[in-house]
């Protein structure tokens, strides 16, 4: 597995893997082009056999990092490209002195919630019907 820095050519394979999870918050490639504009962004892709497998989009916002996404094709899952870009994600925070890692999740995802638990976040608050003014964001943090 290769983790580098995203290209405009993977968007289109980012917006593939998004489509793939049913209720993901899909940004679309458009929305990925529009993270080049922000300052603060970083978007990492994974390759696995040539192939675009994950991508993780973060920002750097000292003393946080603001997870923003994060999201593995279906063929490449319990392979450890999510971990992967995790700890990619967890080498610039520490680059940048940060000292913790804030995110955002459905309550509904079991297994991304199992991912970061696992990974030594906790929820520490939540959003009601934050998504689709139905399921509620759970509020997750790690400390660094």
């Amino acid at each position: 597995m290769l983790i580098r820095r995203a290209r405009k050519e993977d968007y289109a394979a980012f917006a593939a893997i998004e489509a793939e999870h049913a209720g993901f918050p899909a940004w679309g490639a458009a929305g990925f082009l529009a993270e080049e504009n922000n300052r603060n962004s970083v978007t990492l892709a994974a390759e696995a056999g040539g192939a675009v497998a994950g991508f993780i989009n973060f920002w750097i916002l000292r003393p946080q990092v603001q997870l923003n996404s994060l999201a593995v094709s279906g063929a490449m899952l319990r392979r450890g490209i999510a971990a992967g870009l995790f700890a990619k994600l967890l080498e610039y925070a520490r680059k940048s002195a940060c000292a913790e890692i804030d995110l955002e999740v459905s309550e509904l995802n079991a297994p991304a919630i199992a991912f970061y638990r696992a990974h030594g976040f906790e929820v520490v608050g939540k959003r009601p019907k934050f998504y689709n003014n139905t399921e509620a964001a759970l509020l997750m943090r790690k400390t660094l």
